[in-house]
């Protein structure tokens, strides 16, 4: 029996899209963002359903040939670097790279030439957040050997930013050094008909950053990814459910689970549930975060198991094997969100769904 299902809601991840196209507007491009396994949801499943979107976001070449293999023609772009061994495949799939440095631009150049087509690039700009992307100077310094290599279109130009929804004054830096360097560039007759920065926080809550196409991951799942009143109405899209594989009674003074680290001061009722760290739960929730059982909350006792966890049924007595627990997700009138079990853990809401590994049946509904 797979006691184990991450459900996931299709109508809501078009929910969620729909109010976020219409936040930004009828004039602006949404890539959707589908890297990490479509954060744990499940890259091919959710990628099928995502018609109602101008284009995709992936991390590297092996996510986007994914995608063409399920029939998507839409463009994909790699956001990162890329190796030079991924060139010829990038080209063979009609993937979008990103050009962080000559030596790729070169690389793809000949490519182009070889193949006898015309291949479309970003150019990635490193406005502050020190990984990806020409410095501004250093790319008004290279624009124009870029500009004279063959077979490549200079389709769009983007940035990310550091600390979107968290530090505005670092946010405005950043669009402001991407702005005048697109001023510059202009100046100089070089033209883009792509430019981005906007990424998930920065579309809720610097909406003025959203210029021609807006890269949108974690909201689109349903969770804001700062965790404050978001100004859209996302609905979460995952859920994480288990069901109770034991109940028994265990005595005053009695040890719970690995080192000792909950001890009963009364008798008490507790569940195991087959669900542990192996599976993506978070260790830090042991003895610091609770599940959902019959719309109530129960407490995790102890230290996580890899396999299992223990919970609290003593104030549920009408729980039985087999009953539904929620780990992520709503029962009854309660719910417990990513955002909330991040918060716990010391975490990113993004870490919380993407950790969620194999063992974990999908289903979507």
């Amino acid at each position: 029996m797979e006691a184990n299902i991450i459900e996931i809601n299709i109508n809501n991840l078009k929910h969620n899209i729909e109010v976020l196209k219409g936040y930004i507007g009828p004039y602006v491009k949404f890539m959707a963002v589908v890297k990490a396994d479509a954060y744990g949801h499940g890259l091919k499943d959710i990628a099928v359903h995502l018609d109602n979107v101008d284009g995709f976001g992936v991390a590297n070449v092996e996510e986007g040939i994914i995608l063409r293999e399920l029939n998507i023609r839409k463009p994909i772009l790699i956001m990162g670097d890329i190796f030079p061994k991924d060139i010829k495949e990038i080209i063979h799939f009609d993937i979008t790279p990103s050009i962080s440095n000559l030596e790729i631009a070169r690389l793809i150049s000949k490519y182009g030439e070889k193949e006898d087509r015309e291949i479309p690039i970003h150019i990635k700009v490193d406005t502050g957040m020190g990984r990806f992307g020409f410095l501004p100077e250093e790319l008004l310094k290279v624009i124009d050997e870029i500009l004279s290599l063959s077979n490549l279109k200079l389709e769009g130009i983007f940035s990310h930013f550091s600390t979107a929804g968290t530090d505005k004054e670092y946010v405005d830096l950043q669009f402001r050094r991407f702005l005048e360097l697109i001023s510059a560039l202009e100046r100089k007759k070089v033209f883009f008909s792509i430019r981005h920065i906007a990424n998930s926080p920065a579309v809720l809550f610097h909406p003025y950053t959203t210029m021609d196409m807006v890269r949108v991951g974690i909201a689109m799942y349903g969770i804001n990814p700062i965790g404050t009143d978001s100004p859209v109405g996302l609905l979460p899209v995952m859920s994480l459910k288990s069901k109770i594989l034991s109940i028994r009674e265990i005595p005053n003074n009695w040890s719970v689970g690995y080192d000792r680290t909950f001890i009963s001061e009364k008798p008490m009722k507790i569940g195991i549930i087959p669900i542990g760290y192996g599976d993506g739960i978070p260790f830090q929730l042991s003895n610091n975060g609770y599940v959902l059982v019959k719309g109530k909350k129960a407490s995790i006792l102890g230290r996580i198991c890899m396999d299992y966890m223990i919970i609290d049924l003593t104030n549920i007595p009408e729980a039985k094997l087999e009953d539904e627990v929620v780990i992520i997700g709503s029962q009854g009138e309660k719910s417990i969100s990513a955002n909330e079990i991040a918060k716990r853990c010391g975490e990113i809401p993004y870490s919380i769904i993407t950790n969620l590994k194999g063992r974990i049946r999908r289903i979507y509904v």
